[in-house]
């Protein structure tokens, strides 16, 4: 069995496009970081299949990651409005879509379980919701990163 049973492994952005049925975006901007996985959500917490209309894409670049997902338009804008991400979030542009950046949490303790909260950019373009987090980078660059697949700028991988 796979070390993750929630995730389908795919080799390149060729056959992620592929398998999922919304336009993917991979960014042009990695602050140096190389693609090193790309995965499909397919099987939830109690090892359901994930119907392929909610399905997403993990793109694991080393230094961070980039979720990307068409839950609809609703669900897309409650994703970033709503949802915590971290503390203090503050309002953002990327292109022309809202937007909400979290800046990277503290060095924790060294007793402390969970590690340093990451950096996260969130945003929702029309039915499409995109997340970036890093342990590594700092907010200003995720940021940088997320404008790269802004409407304009976008790479297809």
């Amino acid at each position: 069995m796979s070390t993750k049973p929630h995730f389908e492994q795919l080799g390149t952005w060729e056959a992620a496009r592929r398998r999922l049925d919304f336009e993917l975006v991979a960014p042009h901007e990695t602050s140096g970081y190389h693609l090193s996985s790309l995965s499909v959500f397919v099987r939830d917490h109690k090892m359901r299949e994930v119907p392929p209309e909610k399905q997403s894409l993990e793109a694991h670049y080393g230094g961070f990651v980039f979720t990307q997902s068409r839950p609809g338009t609703e669900a897309a804008r409650h994703a970033v409005r709503e949802v915590s991400y971290g503390t203090a979030p503050r309002a953002e542009q990327i292109g022309h879509c809202e937007a909400r950046v979290y800046e990277r949490g503290p060095e924790p303790e060294p007793d402390y379980p969970d590690g340093r909260m990451p950096a996260v950019v969130v945003w929702s373009d029309e039915d499409r919701f995109y997340l970036l987090a890093s342990d590594l980078l700092d907010a200003p660059g995720l940021l940088r990163i997320a404008r790269s697949v802004a409407p304009g700028q976008r790479s297809r991988g």
